[in-house]
């Protein structure tokens, strides 16, 4: 997802590819199991999966048939899987779902995937935090928020106009989530994706 050039034409199914550093701030301070089923359900070229260590077994979801071919090396022809996540997700329970999802169906992709995994991540802007349409929603399910210092870039062509941060589902036994600013990154490291 991205807000880069409000008004011009965005790239095809929402294809934003995640930045490897935002992954990295992300693991360095969430505990997710290292190990267990894992699901990208907007996988693209694999970003999200190439940013993380070795451990967990992945599967992938895509909408674009061109993109299997770069998937399948990363996770095996059985876990790549083409289709609609809203419409049609892979079967079976996951211990985390990890993504950015197209930003206009963020609130069904964390619904749907909470009903599929024990650990919901997913990579939203800092806005996703108000709406009136999400406030009930908001108010019952306490993700926790962990704050991106530096706008990524989603094009390679300057930063994204808006703040984000990772927003983690998951039965933390709190009353209320918390919110956290993750470690600024540098630019070379930011530069090199």
């Amino acid at each position: 997802m991205s807000s880069t050039n409000r008004g011009r034409a965005r790239h095809r199914a929402d294809n934003y590819p995640t930045p490897s550093w935002c992954v990295r701030r992300l693991l360095e301070v969430v505990a997710l199991p290292r190990e267990g089923r894992w699901l990208e359900p907007c996988a693209g070229d694999g970003a999200i999966i190439r940013a993380t260590p070795p451990g967990p077994t992945w599967t992938a979801m895509e909408l674009r048939p061109e993109c299997e071919p770069l998937l399948e090396p990363m996770v095996g022809a059985a876990q790549t899987h083409l289709g609609d996540f809203l419409a049609s997700p892979p079967s079976g329970k996951f211990d985390v779902v990890l993504t950015n999802p197209p930003y206009g169906s963020a609130q069904a992709f964390v619904e749907q995937a909470r009903r599929r995994a024990d650990h919901v991540v997913m990579l939203l802007r800092l806005n996703f935090l108000a709406s009136a349409t999400r406030a009930p929603f908001m108010r019952e399910t306490l993700p926790d928020v962990y704050v991106l210092p530096n706008r990524p870039s989603f094009t390679g062509k300057g930063t994204d106009s808006i703040e984000y941060a990772w927003f983690h589902w998951h039965d933390h036994g709190r009353p209320a989530g918390w919110v956290r600013v993750l470690a600024d990154t540098s630019v070379a490291e930011r530069r090199r994706g």
